[in-house]
């Protein structure tokens, strides 16, 4: 395969699911940017919001990138009865987890909402959107599951219209619901989490369509599953050490706006402001992640290993090259960014000063995504959960030193992404070139 086409395969499957990588950011920057408007209380609170239901959703989550992960592998070993007998298996298990998850969620919300926050303000709005938002964990779920699937089997352009469907739905509740228009009511942190329930919900309706009529019996898809032994053995063996490398990821953020809470209610803000620029970064890398991912699997099904290294190259050059705009305005401009999102001017200089540290670490956190996503493609999901702990333990030990110990600004506390970023491109790069994951076959 050419050069030329080789780079033009990536970009085919990464442009629309880069569209899915920004309906899922978009629905954080829109509830952000609608709640700048109501309170810093609130633009705080939703960070910590989205980190516990991400905490929820790590092991359905890490269900369904071991479907794609088989699926991609099935799809590269041309058998198609194989990808729809794993992916109905794996939508059961999905839906089911999510069933619990969310009674869970209901459950503990109002104790899990007052424990980690110092605020009984922050906790008090944890709790009311908690309550509303574990209603979508299933379509959440159902959406990621097929968004997997359609990627694996080449046919991401459809979730072009889902995004543009997701975050249209999302913006237009978010602004009836939030702030109470044309007669709606008012309910700030619950609208937004009404319109993030009602964007899933129409998503998931579009896709369960959409797949209904693609399949016309050479995959199916939804027919009854037949639990297989094996099947189920390889999806648990991908799906576990995934699921706890997510549980990790997701831990280290929730900890990480937990330290920026414990500084002020502000900070916390301003954490929320920052990191949320920061996956609007991310969302052309991830989408690129994902190809990369779904590639390598494919690649190594065709025994085609040869080829990884290239596709990791034109992954990171077009990671770079795209995401370079970003970066620019973020250095030279960051006042122009964060005055979108910050409606307090006392804030402004911090969150500028964070945001430019956060574009600076894109150089090295664009590398370090793709050659970790190589190392979860290739099925050693286990070397993946390790590497995420070095990262978790180089990014929280040094937030917490300097936040605590050192007493330094939010802004240095910032500083730790880009070390984490550092860990993470050394170990991923290191165990790919080590050649030992080629001992795992899925």
């Amino acid at each position: 395969m050419a050069n030329g086409n080789l780079s033009k395969v990536l970009w085919t499957v990464s442009l629309p699911i880069i569209f899915v990588e920004a309906s899922e950011t978009f629905d954080r920057l829109i509830d952000t940017v609608f709640l700048a408007r109501v309170g810093v209380t609130e633009l705080g609170a939703i960070a910590v919001t989205d980190s516990i239901l991400l905490l929820f959703l790590v092991l359905p989550l890490g269900l369904v990138d071991g479907i794609q992960i088989l699926t991609a592998r099935r799809v590269g070993q041309r058998r198609p009865e194989a990808v729809g007998a794993i992916f109905s298996q794996g939508l059961v298990l999905v839906l089911l987890i999510c069933l619990a998850l969310t009674v869970l969620l209901k459950l503990l919300s109002p104790v899990v909402s007052y424990w980690f926050v110092t605020s009984d303000e922050v906790g008090v709005l944890l709790d009311d959107y908690l309550q509303i938002e574990a209603y979508g964990l299933v379509l959440t779920g159902a959406t990621f599951a097929y968004s997997a699937l359609l990627v694996s089997i080449g046919r991401s352009r459809a979730l072009v219209p889902a995004t543009l469907l997701l975050v249209s739905i999302d913006v237009l509740l978010n602004y009836l619901f939030i702030f109470g228009n044309f007669g709606f009511p008012a309910l700030g942190m619950r609208g937004a989490a009404v319109g993030s329930v009602g964007a899933e919900f129409v998503t998931c309706i579009f896709l369960t369509v959409y797949l209904w009529r693609l399949d016309s019996g050479r995959y199916r898809f939804f027919r009854r599953p037949r639990f297989e032994h094996r099947s189920l053995l390889l999806l648990g063996r991908l799906a576990s050490p995934i699921a706890l490398q997510g549980g990790v990821e997701t831990l280290r953020w929730f900890l990480f706006f937990l330290i920026l809470e414990s500084m002020s209610t502000e900070a916390l803000a301003i954490g929320n402001i920052v990191f949320t620029c920061y996956i609007v970064f991310l969302i052309p890398t991830e989408g690129i992640c994902e190809a990369t991912c779904s590639l390598v699997s494919r690649y190594i099904g065709r025994d085609w290993l040869p080829k990884i290294d290239e596709i990791l190259r034109h992954a990171i050059s077009g990671a770079l090259m795209v995401t370079g705009p970003f970066v620019a305005i973020a250095l030279l401009a960051p006042h122009w960014l964060v005055s979108v999102f910050f409606p307090e001017a006392v804030g402004l200089e911090q969150s500028s000063i964070s945001l430019q540290v956060v574009a600076l670490a894109m150089l090295v956190a664009i590398p370090a995504e793709i050659w970790f996503t190589a190392v979860i493609g290739t099925g050693d999901t286990a070397a993946a959960l390790v590497i995420e702990v070095f990262i978790s333990l180089a990014m929280l030990g040094f937030a917490y030193v300097a936040a605590f110990h050192l007493a330094l600004s939010v802004a240095m506390v910032w500083v730790s992404l880009p070390l984490a970023s550092l860990v993470n491109l050394v170990f991923s790069y290191a165990w790919m070139k080590s050649g030992i994951w080629q001992r795992h076959e899925a």
